[in-house]
């Protein structure tokens, strides 16, 4: 590998990265301000069950979104409810998590997402259950959860599904600014 190479290869990889960090949103009517935050860790002990190996949690913090339909980066857990721990890397003021999920069987497969919060990682503290996510089968939808404003490093996600499972494409946290 050239020196230029390795250079232009930094620089492209170094500026997706930066790019992740200075997205910011608006909501309308909410006073808020918002930043998209890197994730430093996720972690389950329910590993996906179709091509894991290859399609493992990772892929839900890389920044990356699947494309519609089956066969693209979706993270798949066929008949499995997932517990997920989401590591900030310190506490965070977070507003807003977003789940990028593709419903399969039905338009409502996302029954529920439970939330729980930690600081030190042990001890979680339940902190709300979601509900209502519908959306068109095969296609790729952000659920969003509106968490006002809770300040903690760790972040635990269990899903519930109806029909097929759990489709997840990229999980995003976004930290209030203001």
């Amino acid at each position: 590998m050239t020196a230029r190479f390795a250079f232009v290869s930094f620089f492209y990889i170094s500026s997706l990265f930066s790019g992740l960090e200075s997205q910011e949103r608006k909501i309308n009517g909410d006073e808020r301000k918002f930043k998209l935050i890197p994730v430093n860790e996720v972690k389950t002990l329910l590993a996906p069950t179709l091509d894991s190996g290859r399609l493992g949690v990772d892929l839900l913090i890389d920044g990356k979104l699947p494309k519609d339909g089956w066969r693209s980066t979706w993270t798949a857990w066929l008949k499995k409810n997932p517990t997920l721990i989401f590591n900030l890397g310190n506490e965070k003021r977070i507003g807003i998590i977003r789940i990028y999920f593709q419903p399969w069987d039905r338009s409502d497969e996302l029954s529920e997402v439970k939330v729980e919060v930690s600081r030190d990682g042990e001890t979680f503290l339940e902190f709300n259950q979601y509900q209502g996510f519908v959306s068109e089968k095969g296609k790729g939808v952000w659920a969003e959860m509106d968490l006002h404003a809770v300040k903690a490093q760790y972040f635990r996600l269990t899903p519930k599904y109806r029909g097929w499972g759990n489709l997840w494409g990229e999980v995003e946290f976004w930290e209030i600014t203001n």
